[in-house]
């Protein structure tokens, strides 16, 4: 394999704390770094990660049929069809499971490597692949509390004489059984001073005090 990076650029590569790999035009992984070795590497079923003839498509198809993530899969054929030449970014999220069954997720970035320089192979392309584990469950986590929030929105048809409301199924109910089905508000009874004063005339006074 040809050089691609000088003495300056090797140890850069292997000092950036993303993974990272350099692929051909076939997806074969022709250099890695020691972020890659003691990460994604270590998951990557078969032969050793630094193994000329380890083919990124197929590790991600690998993880996808362990996981059992089919957008993985769609991942990995969308690469396959449109991913070379190399002539533009990708990115994309991949989730790997870890050798105790934990679920570990990165966000990929393939770079076509230039060709300016005469030196450089044709057609190799740079993938970093940044740990995103925390923000993924973050997601989860907004996206469950969201699910949690129930909203009333439009129209509700309500009684004009009891005030009850008709819920989807033509059903009436009263208001405070409404709103405990449709939101998450609980009820506590009180009574207003109007109500009082009409109800109860002769405990008008004490309110009459008080204002």
């Amino acid at each position: 394999m040809r050089h691609v990076t000088s003495d300056l650029e090797r140890v850069s590569f292997q000092s950036i704390r993303h993974q990272l790999i350099i692929v051909d035009q076939h997806w074969i992984i022709h250099s890695c770094n020691r972020a890659w070795q003691q990460g994604l590497g270590q998951f990557s079923p078969g032969t050793d990660a630094n193994s000329n003839d380890r083919h990124y498509l197929h590790l991600l198809e690998a993880w996808a049929l362990r996981g059992k993530k089919t957008n993985m899969t769609l991942v990995a054929q969308k690469l396959k069809e449109h991913g070379t030449p190399f002539h533009q970014n990708h990115t994309y999220d991949i989730c790997v499971y870890t050798v105790y069954n934990e679920e570990r997720w990165f966000r990929a970035e393939l770079t076509p490597l230039s060709h300016a320089d005469s030196i450089l192979d044709t057609n190799l392309a740079l993938i970093a692949h940044a740990d995103i584990t925390e923000q993924k469950k973050t997601e989860r986590q907004l996206k469950k509390a969201l699910s949690e929030v129930r909203t009333l929105r439009g129209l509700l048809p309500i009684c004009a004489v009891c005030k009850q409301i008709k819920d989807e199924e033509e059903h009436w109910n009263s208001v405070e059984s409404y709103l405990e089905k449709h939101t998450h508000a609980e009820f506590t009874h009180d009574i207003c001073p109007e109500c009082i004063r009409r109800l109860y005339p002769k405990y008008s006074n004490i309110l009459d005090k008080r204002s």
